[in-house]
């Protein structure tokens, strides 16, 4: 225990004192809680019957976080821990760089891992979309950090933060809307035409391409969690690179029809309409 200097009790790290959260420590970390031979594949957050509720400090969504603040340790019973991983991934879903953060998901630590991934202007995208990207250009415009970005790169939000977060944040309503309509960003946005072709926009580019990956790597939260750091390392960047190359592969399968169809079509127009109707049915999958 931190600031505890009464000797420990044999088979244990507690003294007599602090016996209690030392067991509290060993039955949350014993086998059977963490699954043993019954481990499972889980989603973030889930709990089973048989799994005490694990105390952890989860970071509010929209609090500040100062990354000079160290959360007090009132044990050493175990090791730290690292807070989150962060993902950067295209919106076709391939995963382009990934990051441990030790302490918080903090603003700070978002915008030195995007100068990190992002160096040069030439590299930078033209919209990077982060479910607190409004927190994210406040810090920016603060600490002086805008002034690399603004001439190549937008922040918006993805469209579910947006949906819940417009109604009270001007910052994020007025500069991070993942679709304007004033034609701000005509890019963002797309029109597409209903079964009966009628017009109608939409978002052109999927915001919710890292919330999808996160919620499929948290299926292995409950290996990754017992990992040394190097296992973890190896193991996450391998699962990431698995993703990523099934995510190609699919996308290639995708563009297969439309090659074909494009093809076929030198050949006469007596194909034309069946090849519409492969090319939406490709489209509707």
């Amino acid at each position: 225990m931190v600031e505890c200097r009464l000797n420990c009790i044999p088979d244990s790290l507690a003294c007599q004192r602090h016996q209690g959260e030392w067991k509290k420590y060993k039955l949350d970390h014993s086998r059977s809680t963490l699954e043993g031979v019954r481990r499972m594949l889980q989603r973030p957050e889930e709990r089973n019957p048989w799994q005490p509720g694990l105390r952890r400090t989860i970071q509010p969504h929209d609090d500040d976080v100062d990354d000079d603040v160290e959360v007090p340790r009132i044990h050493y019973f175990g090791p730290a821990k690292f807070y989150c991983v962060e993902t950067i991934c295209a919106p076709c879903g391939v995963v382009i760089a990934w990051t441990k953060f030790d302490r918080a998901e903090s603003p700070t630590n978002i915008l030195k891992f995007l100068a990190r991934v992002y160096p040069t202007e030439e590299s930078r995208p033209s919209y990077i979309c982060i479910d607190k990207a409004c927190r994210v250009l406040r810090t920016a415009i603060s600490n002086g950090s805008w002034n690399m970005w603004k001439e190549t790169t937008r922040f918006i939000v993805d469209s579910y933060h947006y949906i819940n977060h417009r109604t009270v944040d001007y910052l994020c309503r007025k500069w991070c809307n993942p679709a304007p309509l004033n034609g701000s960003a005509p890019n963002l946005i797309r029109v597409a035409h209903d079964k009966n072709g009628r017009e109608y926009l939409q978002r052109a580019f999927n915001t919710q391409a890292c919330e999808q990956l996160n919620s499929w790597l948290g299926g292995f939260e409950s290996i990754l969690k017992r990992m040394k750091t190097s296992n973890f390392d190896w193991f996450l960047h391998s699962m990431l690179f698995y993703h990523t190359q099934h995510t190609i592969r699919r996308q290639r399968q995708q563009e297969q029809p439309h090659q074909i169809d494009e093809n076929d079509a030198d050949e006469g127009d007596e194909k034309e309409d069946d090849q519409e109707g492969r090319h939406w049915n490709v489209d509707d999958s």
